[in-house]
């Protein structure tokens, strides 16, 4: 396994407590848990926001060891609402980074940003600056993108089709990513989930493994997706064999 991020027993304050994980290279993870668990702030220390003496490691050396200029470019944060731009307007901006114009269009038309790229960044609405900063950061190609809670902006809707698309670009584009929330839904549109809760790391696997422990999530008081909770209710009575999101073929299952 190549992993791209480790982290050893980490403590910091009392958010962490010898946590241990470890991300693979080119994965997409969900980061979950209660609110106030330390999933931001996690995302902020992998940035170097928030500079620690921890064991660490990103790219195969110790996180602090990165130089500055050398670690923005291969990392990119985004965190809804928290946003600096040099130009004016999206187009100048992106400029700035002098991508591929195939990039620059397959990264446009995928977030539905086509028709903002000449306005100005003063002018545009929450959404629009959010979309804009995932824009900018996708066109420097990061080896590292890590992405807090798009549903502080977005609608649930909207963040998952970004999801999708995110997951469609680093198909072409190799990038780890990694996204933290505390909506399950929209862990089901990745491909690894780690859960935390009292300072570490309580559940992790693929998502729908993961979900299917409903009574520790429920006691962690955070909310199943109703397809999930509905199939694994439906499995405790044998009525299903695994856990189906699909409405019309639960229907179908359910009728056979």
């Amino acid at each position: 396994m190549n992993n791209i991020i480790s982290i050893q027993n980490f403590s910091y304050w009392n958010l962490f407590n010898n946590m241990s994980l470890e991300i693979e290279d080119n994965s997409f993870v969900t980061l979950s848990g209660p609110n106030n668990c330390g999933k931001t702030t996690l995302l902020r220390i992998l940035d170097r926001q928030i500079i620690t003496n921890s064991n660490i490691t990103v790219l195969e050396k110790d996180i602090i060891e990165h130089k500055i200029d050398e670690y923005s470019s291969l990392v990119q944060c985004i965190i809804p609402t928290e946003y600096y731009f040099e130009e004016s307007t999206l187009e100048e901006e992106i400029s700035l980074y002098n991508p591929d114009k195939k990039d620059i269009e397959e990264i446009l038309k995928g977030l539905g940003c086509k028709r903002i790229i000449k306005k100005a960044f003063s002018t545009m609405s929450e959404k629009e600056l959010l979309l804009s900063y995932l824009v900018i950061a996708l066109c420097q190609k990061p080896r590292i993108l890590l992405v807090d809670q798009l549903s502080t902006v977005l609608e649930e809707q909207d963040t998952i089709k970004i999801l999708k698309f995110l997951k469609t670009f680093q198909s072409k584009h190799p990038m780890t990513i990694i996204y933290s929330t505390i909506n399950l839904t929209e862990s089901l549109e990745t491909d690894f989930l780690y859960i935390i809760s009292e300072g570490k790391i309580c559940l992790s696997g693929k998502p729908l493994d993961v979900l299917e422990k409903d009574n520790i999530i429920n006691k962690l008081g955070l909310k199943l997706p109703f397809m999930v909770d509905l199939s694994v209710k439906l499995k405790d009575y044998d009525l299903i064999k695994e856990i189906e999101l699909d409405k019309n073929r639960m229907v179908d299952m359910l009728w056979k």
